[in-house]
């Protein structure tokens, strides 16, 4: 059997930090998984939930947004144990095999696929703030610029520099969208505590259910974030900084202390996520609801968005708006094109199409499908033009993949899990929370389909 490999050319053994605080300088994965889901999901489809629903649905996003986080943190531990990416795990172990391929990994390739549906509507709605910057500039005009812009960042850069720019696009939307809920508390659109309240009494009406589940799916760490976890874990060390399975007392320190960082990255990415994420809801809810009628899909969209911003801070905001909206767009894609770049190439060294082993290859392969991903998006986005329809279908997907995803974190956990490194009792009680939160997700999906009518 082949050894699984680790993302780096060598083993490099580092000693862990020893304090939680010591960790702090050794996040960096979570960071990018952060970039990734603030923008589609809290910018489209949580501030939509939140101008249709008001403040019934709040619970929606607490529950998407806390809930799914211990499986991400499995799929972490599980890589840093064993050195394997996310479809390597999966088509190592495990019975009904198709070719040379796990039933779980043929699924996973569709839902690839989806995701170039899901990244055209983020870099249309992208394309969509260019053309109010820009108006001599037409939208598709914007998306071939940002494809061919994507194209060159995403093929040539390492995750150093992929770390980096999702910090800093990440940081600036955060900070001007907390500002705005913090205004809005001096305007007519104040909300009080009985507003939030009323949010969290996990009433779920039927209207609501197939943008309520889009929300589940693609608010927190979504179905294709978890499964994108592991790579960027072992981009960033924490496999070869634990070192080649010996099983000795060093080589089990280290891998405890390298899960520990990893826990605390996972939490910190959980705290940016969810703050950005309850705060395009709440002004979702609390300036636009009054408005749901008019927010429609199509070319115009994001300006519709942005009456968040003008009716909070004045009509002279929007471009600040429009800016932030772009920054957090253009970070989203950037950040899932980069990542999901990474898992086409894994899926086709399970084809042996190129050799999984060979870092070049790997590189190689990951910028082309940089290439391909950004141009598909942008053709897709070209003949659709519905931003928020397509992040919806990617939402459904998101939701419907995760039953995969929590199928295999069962099989990580219990199966292939080595009893010399078993996790705590809070930590299987969090990561069941998790687990059947997506299951009674699931549930709710398919019981709609006989409900309708």
């Amino acid at each position: 059997m082949n050894q699984p490999h680790r993302f780096h050319d060598a083993v490099q053994i580092k000693e862990p930090p020893k304090t939680w605080f010591g960790a702090l300088r050794f996040i960096g994965p979570g960071i990018i998984l952060s970039a990734a889901i603030v923008g589609s999901g809290e910018l489209i489809a949580t501030t939509t939930l939140g101008t249709r629903a008001g403040f019934a649905l709040l619970w929606v996003i607490l529950f998407g947004c806390l809930a799914k986080t211990a499986v991400q943190v499995e799929y972490g531990r599980a890589c840093i144990l064993t050195g394997e990416t996310t479809l390597q795990s999966w088509n190592r172990h495990g019975a009904l095999f198709i070719g040379r391929q796990h039933w779980t990994v043929l699924v996973a390739l569709f839902f690839l696929l989806f995701n170039f549906a899901g990244q055209a509507g983020v870099l249309g709605g992208a394309a969509q703030v260019g053309t109010f910057l820009f108006p001599a500039v037409p939208a598709i005009m914007w998306a071939v610029v940002l494809v061919i812009l994507l194209g060159v960042i995403v093929s040539l850069g390492r995750y150093e520099s992929i770390e980096t720019i999702a910090m800093i696009l990440n940081g600036v939307f955060i900070a001007t969208i907390l500002y705005c809920v913090f205004r809005i508390q001096g305007t007519e659109y104040r909300f009080t505590s009985n507003d939030l309240m009323s949010g969290l009494q996990f009433h779920l009406p039927h209207n609501l259910l197939p943008l309520a589940v889009a929300a589940f799916g693609i608010t927190g760490v979504a179905a294709g974030e978890i499964s994108l976890y592991p790579y960027w874990c072992l981009e960033k060390g924490y496999a070869a900084w634990t070192g080649p399975r010996d099983d000795s007392p060093d080589w089990k320190r280290r891998a405890h202390g390298w899960t520990r960082v990893m826990i605390v990255d996972a939490l910190v990415s959980m705290v940016i996520f969810t703050i950005a994420t309850l705060a395009f809801y709440i002004l979702g809810a609390a300036v636009l609801q009054s408005r749901a009628d008019q927010l429609q899909d199509g070319n115009a969209f994001i300006e519709q968005l942005s009456e968040i911003f003008t009716q909070v801070l004045g009509e002279s905001t929007r471009i600040v708006f429009m800016l932030c909206a772009f920054t957090v767009l253009f970070s989203t894609v950037f950040a899932n094109i980069a990542g999901f770049s990474r898992m086409w190439a894994d899926y086709f060294g399970i084809l042996r199409w190129i050799d999984s082993h060979s870092p070049a290859a790997r590189r190689r392969a990951a910028a082309g499908m940089a290439w391909v991903f950004a141009i598909a998006s942008g053709l897709i986005y070209a003949f659709v033009q519905q931003p928020l329809l397509l992040v919806v279908i990617m939402g459904v997907v998101n939701s419907l993949f995760l039953i995969v995803v929590a199928y295999q974190t069962i099989l990580s956990r219990y199966v292939r899990n080595d009893p010399a490194m078993k996790p705590s009792t809070l930590y299987d009680a969090a990561l069941w929370i998790s687990l059947l939160s997506i299951g009674f997700m699931a549930a709710r999906s398919v019981l709609s389909l006989f409900q309708k009518g």
